[in-house]
């Protein structure tokens, strides 16, 4: 795709990766604080 400058197909596999990294980080934030009850929104000690 590249090579023949097709960049909607480009742009699109892009897209889509960057929306499976934002996807894989929140699902790793969400697990590390279910993991670890230290983890927990808003709480200072």
């Amino acid at each position: 795709a590249v090579l023949m400058r097709d960049f909607p197909v480009i742009m699109g596999i892009l897209t889509i990766g960057a929306v499976l990294t934002l996807i894989g980080n929140l699902m790793a934030d969400v697990a590390y604080a279910w993991a670890d009850p230290r983890v927990r929104r808003g709480v200072m000690q």
